[in-house]
């Protein structure tokens, strides 16, 4: 009898070590000496990388899950992304201590606006996932607001990768463009500005004559677009406005229509050209300004600088985080937290979006 209950005992002590090493501690992500994250943040890092998956999908019609993204089945995809956002956390922090940087007030101010304005949004979504609002500002605006500020301090001036002048100037007048021009819609909308039908044959040919007609003034020097534009509006046309534009048309991070940016790019300083751009159903009257006189307006201003520096050098500093953060030491994961979370828990939401 007295071996049945030692027996009894032993088997229970046995089952109680089990269940509590089986058990996850889901309270933190990763940590090292000076940083704990918690796992709200990877939770965060994971729905952003299933957001960036679902952007570089082939199929949109597809499930993200069912698909390859750059070679790799998207879960595994998201995961390896995720975990390298994770690590950046820490590769971020490092450098923030070693370059002796510190966020001031106003950045404080800034990234904490942007977390309030980001949870307004996204609270109930987040909320679900089990991700608080702490945590995400942990992933999201305090991060970014490092970030910004290890890359100027790295790039901007002073810093061990300064970039000079002379070098910002070649790749701004090498890669933007300074364009003005005027888009004239191959269709029709109703009264509330809705589309109602595309042009007919005979009224495509009918603008695209119109249009050719101010294109020859305009390179006559005996019409502006502005007075293009005038002249179509008070004809009856849909109406169009002068729209001005200073774009990397390189890099195209605008999302200007592709037809749009080879007219362009393909146009010599003072050139106007008019073309129907197919990829976006209008018809284009385009004057191509001279970029070389935008430079010291895009240089003058701090926010000018900063704007062309992140064009210049965003790239290189994002693969090069990425890089140390792949390879980074003295960082403990939390495996089993890791592991119970999977990119699946958002495909819920996303057909959601598609339906």
């Amino acid at each position: 009898m007295k071996i049945k209950k030692l027996t009894a005992l032993l088997l229970a002590a046995s089952l109680l070590v089990s269940a509590s090493g089986c058990a996850a501690d889901k309270s933190w992500a990763a940590k090292d000496d000076s940083l704990t994250v918690p796992i709200g943040s990877y939770i965060y890092d994971l729905y952003a990388a299933y957001g960036s998956a679902s952007s570089l999908a082939a199929d949109k019609t597809k499930p993200v899950l069912d698909q390859k993204i750059e070679n790799k089945d998207a879960k595994t995809w998201i995961r390896s992304k995720a975990l390298t956002n994770l690590k950046s956390l820490f590769v971020v922090d490092r450098k923030m201590k070693a370059m002796k940087l510190s966020l001031t007030s106003a950045e404080q101010a800034a990234a904490k606006k942007n977390l309030d304005s980001a949870w307004q949004q996204y609270q109930s979504s987040f909320e679900g996932y089990g991700v608080a609002k702490p945590s995400f500002g942990i992933a999201y605006s305090d991060y970014a607001a490092k970030y910004e500020k290890v890359f100027f301090a790295t790039y901007g001036k002073g810093g061990p990768k300064a970039v000079p002048d002379g070098e910002m100037k070649g790749f701004f007048e090498k890669n933007y463009s300074d364009f003005s021009y005027l888009a004239f819609p191959l269709y029709k909308t109703d009264d509330s500005g809705n589309f109602s039908a595309m042009f007919s044959a005979d009224e495509k040919k009918k603008l695209e004559a119109e249009v050719n007609g101010y294109l020859a003034k305009v390179k006559g020097g005996s019409m502006t677009l502005q007075q293009a534009a005038d002249a179509h509006n008070k004809a009856g046309g849909a109406e169009v406005s002068v729209q001005a534009a200073t774009s990397n048309l390189v890099a195209n991070t605008e999302g200007y229509p592709d037809d749009m940016v080879k007219l362009i790019r393909g146009m010599k300083t003072g050139e106007a050209k008019a073309a129907e751009i197919s990829d976006a159903y209008f018809y284009l009257l385009a004057v191509k300004n001279d970029i070389v006189k935008k430079t010291a307006e895009q240089m003058k201003t701090e926010d000018g600088r900063k704007k062309l520096l992140s064009d210049y050098k965003g790239k290189e500093f994002s693969d090069q985080i990425a890089k140390e953060a792949d390879s980074v030491t003295g960082v403990t994961l939390n495996e089993k937290a890791l592991d119970s979370y999977s990119p699946s828990m958002f495909a819920a939401e996303d057909s959601q979006k598609q339906s």
